[in-house]
């Protein structure tokens, strides 16, 4: 799944209590790839590009199912006893956790049990049907939007990032050679797409009540 609708994710647990700060939400849902972008940039995780498409071919610190769960129950931990706030804490564990389950929907069979471990690795592969993956993708934007009651600059931000996202999705062949010859440039892309769908979405998601 594409940055804007990870983020999306924020506003169904906002929504179960509108009490709760927007951006910890927003940062617990990402901080999955977050990791992945830092894990890159020191090379302790890669992807390769075969067959005129990326594969993540080794993300297990990241995304295996046992360190998202090790990520929840530290972030529930720091939230819950640093700042006071128990139920913060259990909205950011299922942001951290969300993040990889929704994963195992959209990529390839690279997700694995635990670092420790080659196998089982899970995954249904929706990303290798793009037109299909915007579809869901989007879809799933918008029920998050319509859920959290949203503003319709809100909406048009979904819209709006979900359609720029579309050229990724359909990316092979020669247009992923920049990707090749810079290792560096797709973690800089998602880190780039992370922040700004951030910035966007905490500012219009204030606005709710806004026509």
């Amino acid at each position: 799944m594409y940055a804007i609708n990870h983020a999306s994710t924020a506003l169904l647990l906002r929504k179960k209590d509108s009490n709760l700060p927007l951006l910890p939400l927003l940062i617990s849902v990402q901080l999955v790839e977050i990791l992945w972008v830092l894990f890159s940039y020191l090379g302790w995780e890669h992807f390769s590009i075969s067959g005129g498409k990326v594969h993540l071919d080794f993300l297990p610190y990241s995304h295996s199912l046992f360190s998202g769960v090790v990520a929840a129950a530290l972030s529930f931990c720091i939230v819950n006893w640093g700042f006071k706030n128990r139920r913060l804490a259990i909205a950011v564990a299922i942001g951290v956790i969300s993040h990889v389950i929704i994963d195992m929907v959209f990529h390839e069979k690279d997700i694995r049990l635990s670092p420790f471990s080659d196998r089982p690795v899970m995954g249904l592969g929706i990303i290798d049907y793009p037109i299909l993956n915007f579809i869901i993708e989007f879809a799933y934007g918008i029920f998050c939007w319509w859920y959290f009651k949203g503003s319709r600059r809100l909406l048009w931000v979904i819209v709006i990032f979900n359609v720029l996202d579309l050229p990724m999705m359909l990316a092979q062949g020669y247009m992923l050679n920049p990707f090749i010859t810079y290792p560096f440039l797709l973690p800089s892309v998602i880190l780039f797409q992370i922040l700004i769908t951030w910035y966007f979405v905490f500012r219009y998601a204030r606005m709710k009540n806004e026509p």
